[in-house]
């Protein structure tokens, strides 16, 4: 790295020619840096993926997707990343794959616990399997197809699903509340105790941070 792309903010080095090495990125992430945590999730996330289809019983596959536990391993990366201790150039991915294995766990257990009691393991509201996140895709993209057009369509599903996951935790809810569960406006106001404009409100900022999130990934995956 040129000494000139060291003196910048990591958010200016992204768009050097030179991309920041991944020791660079997880120092920044740990510091607070959001969009240096957004792309470490986005290069570890085929692997997580991977990982977690391997893992995923059979008995859970009708009732969690894979994507639903990257939700929530990106949930917890986004709440901890300021107490991760980075001891190796592969800590960070060690230590988010044992987040992932925690949250399968959990998912486990609810699902063998609820079945004992003759229920039936609910998905997460903030969990979304891909074919629940194309509408959420399109309605980011409609006014800025950018976020969807310049990357594949799995690598925008796979951006999304990090984006959500940084979104403050009101906004999050409503989001999910409105465009993954289906419901009012109304009923979504209900369920968070808010009043329909101040829904509104959230649903409004929630959609420009994911474009904003979307934009970044759209220009680190076309460049990749």
């Amino acid at each position: 790295m040129s000494p000139r792309a060291r003196q910048m903010p990591y958010q200016e080095r992204a768009r050097c020619d030179e991309p920041p090495t991944d020791a660079v990125l997880v120092a920044a992430a740990v510091a607070g840096d959001v969009v240096a945590l957004e792309r470490l999730l986005l290069a570890h996330y085929d692997w997580l993926a991977q990982r977690i289809a391997a893992r995923l019983p059979a008995r859970l596959q009708s009732t969690q997707a894979v994507e639903d536990i990257l939700q929530l391993t990106f949930l917890q990366a986004f709440r901890d990343i300021g107490r991760f201790e980075p001891r190796s150039e592969a800590a960070f991915g060690d230590w988010l794959g044992q987040i992932a294995e925690n949250r399968l766990l959990d998912a486990i257990r609810q699902h063998d616990c609820l079945k004992r009691g003759g229920g039936r393991a609910a998905v997460d509201s903030a969990a979304a399997d891909d074919s629940r996140l194309v509408p959420v895709l399109e309605w980011v993209a409609a006014e800025e197809p950018t976020a969807s057009s310049v990357v594949a369509r799995g690598e925008a599903l796979a951006a999304l699903n990090v984006a959500i996951a940084g979104l403050e935790a009101d906004q999050r809810e409503a989001i999910c509340q409105r465009l993954l569960a289906g419901k009012s406006l109304e009923e979504t106001a209900a369920a968070l105790g808010r009043t329909p404009d101040a829904v509104r409100g959230l649903v409004h900022r929630g959609k420009q941070a994911l474009r904003e999130a979307m934009g970044r990934a759209s220009w680190w995956l076309k460049t990749k």
